[in-house]
C-alpha cells in the first residue's frame, strides 16, 4: 500500500482498529438479516419486541446471549 513503507511486514496488511470496528459492524448486520431472511422464508414474522431486539444486536446495543435471554424470559411468563 501507498504509504505503508514505514510498517514492518507483518502490520502492512492488519487493519486498523477502526476498520475492525466497522467490520464487526457489518458482520452484526449481515448476521441479523440473514436471521431474519431465514425467518421470514419459512412464512414467519418475528413480533415487534423480537424486532427491537434484533436491531439492538445489529447495533452492538446488546449481544445475542442478552437477546436470547430475553426471549427466553418472555416465553417464561
Amino acid at each position: 500500500m501507498v504509504g505503508d513503507d514505514h510498517l514492518k511486514p507483518e502490520e502492512a496488511d492488519m487493519p486498523a482498529p477502526h476498520d475492525q470496528e466497522v467490520s464487526e459492524d457489518a458482520q452484526r448486520r449481515a448476521a441479523v438479516a440473514e436471521a431474519l431472511a431465514s425467518v421470514r422464508a419459512e412464512g414467519l414474522e418475528p413480533s415487534v419486541e423480537g424486532l427491537a431486539l434484533l436491531e439492538a444486536v445489529a447495533a452492538g446495543r446488546i449481544s445475542t446471549e442478552q437477546a436470547c435471554t430475553a426471549i427466553l424470559a418472555r416465553c417464561r411468563r
